[in-house]
């Protein structure tokens, strides 16, 4: 998107000049009033220039990532305030990408651009012990551009300050973005990783199923979430397809091979993920505990949202029953994880935030057989709660809550299934700082 497009759409107010030197002590300024709109992409600028007393601001927002560099771009910028304003005048700028900033700017009758990524009180961020300030520094402003626009140009061959740059913008995004799709929040790959690994609210494992149950269950499920994170509006699909196998005749060890997949939108740009985790359930008490080693693999992509990357997972799940409670039994999970992004291929540029978290899952869920009979089936109500933390690489969130209730139904008496739900109806809720979700589903075993 062209910068002269938005130039003209947008308001224009007085503002003070950011300071370079600034960003690293006081958080980013509100130029132009950008910090009102609603974009997923956000950029405030300003222009001061001291010749001839020339100072304006205005805030500009756009929903992809594409050009987003062009509002450094003198030759643009001079369509609005005019050839000397935009090659003498002070110009500062801050970018919020998708809840990550960049400050940028052009000194008085200075060439050189100067890029940091910084956190949102201002301070310029560290990644392997580097700090994340850049500096292009041409004859004239246009050639600093052009080595900022050729830097990032992922259709070139990468650059070492290209390079780092956007692995700083990566990095910044697990940090501060509460919506990025690969890692540090709630709804990214990584969390949905680590609640495949130990989902309490579905009573799919092994220790849950009846002595005498039959058969090795496919389980197909799917489920819409909607909710919020600061200004961004959350709307997703997940669908799930599970399959369980008997790994020895006479053992009741199972080895699942589950399939979870998803579409997000986020403020009106999409997402999409798929991951594939084997599972080894085995019993070390019958009908009482078992442990569940895992290995899982994620990707993500989002062309509009500049994301791309994949994880992978490796965890061990415990799950304990305790009958008797009541005319219910509770089942106690534990899990342990840990999981590490991967560089992107296909591409000259390591997107790889370079992020290693152990995550840490416990919770309960309490599983209640209903006298009441629905379709002419037993029904069962299950209840469950589980806490999940990071430890590692800094996150956005690295804690969330997840709690949830369900109706299950039964097979019919006279079915060997008849310990087993064969469908069951979810309802749950998922919440962090600053992150809040709602989630509806429907799941089926046969």
């Amino acid at each position: 998107m062209s910068i002269r497009t938005i130039i003209g759409l947008a308001a224009v107010s007085a503002t003070a000049l950011l300071a370079p030197e600034a960003s690293a002590q006081t958080a980013p300024p509100n130029l132009g009033n950008f910090q009102a709109l609603d974009g997923l992409f956000r950029v405030g600028i300003s222009v001061n220039n001291q010749l001839n007393g020339f100072d304006q601001a205005a805030g500009f927002q756009q929903s992809t990532i594409t050009d987003l560099q062009t509002y450094l771009d003198p030759s643009e910028i001079a369509l609005r305030v005019g050839q000397q304003n935009a090659q003498f005048g002070a110009i500062s700028a801050v970018f919020d990408i998708r809840g990550a900033n960049a400050v940028a700017s052009y000194q008085q009758n200075g060439t050189a651009l100067t890029i940091n990524v910084v956190s949102p009180t201002g301070q310029v961020i560290q990644v392997n012990g580097a700090a994340c300030s850049f500096t292009f520094n041409g004859l004239t402003r246009q050639q600093s551009y052009n080595q900022l626009d050729n830097a990032v140009d992922t259709d070139l061959d990468p650059t070492p300050v290209g390079q780092a740059l956007l692995q700083c913008l990566q990095t910044g995004l697990a940090r501060f973005s509460p919506i990025d799709p690969l890692a540090g929040n709630p709804g990214s790959l990584q969390a949905s990783l680590t609640r495949s690994a130990l989902d309490l609210s579905d009573n799919d494992s092994l220790v849950e199923q009846g002595a005498n149950t039959a058969g090795t269950p496919w389980i197909v499920g799917a489920a819409y979430t909607t909710g919020s994170a600061g200004r961004f509006g959350i709307d997703r699909f997940d669908a799930r397809l599970q399959r369980s196998f008997r790994v020895l005749e006479g053992s009741r060890a199972l080895l699942k091979i589950d399939l979870p997949f998803n579409y997000s939108r986020i403020n009106g740009v999409d997402a999409f993920s798929g991951q594939i985790g084997i599972g080894l359930e085995v019993p070390l008490i019958s009908q009482k505990w078992t442990v569940e080693p895992r290995v899982a693999y994620g990707a993500v992509y989002s062309g509009d949202a500049g994301s791309a990357g994949h994880i992978v997972q490796f965890s061990a799940t415990s799950r304990f029953v305790v009958q008797g409670l009541g005319r219910g039994r509770l089942v106690i999970g534990n899990m342990v994880g840990y999981s590490q992004t991967l560089d992107v291929p296909g591409t000259g540029f390591n997107l790889n935030p370079d992020l290693k978290n152990w995550s840490l899952r416990n919770g309960l869920a309490y599983d209640l057989p209903l006298k009441a009979r629905i379709f002419s089936r037993s029904s069962s109500l299950r209840a469950s709660y589980s806490f999940t933390h990071y430890l590692g690489s800094e996150l956005f969130n690295n804690s969330f809550h997840e709690a949830a209730i369900s109706i299950g139904l039964r097979g019919r008496e006279d079915s060997v299934r008849a310990s087993r739900d064969l469908i069951r109806l979810n309802i749950s809720t998922i919440l962090a700082r600053g992150y809040s979700t709602y989630n509806m589903g429907v799941g089926f075993k046969f």
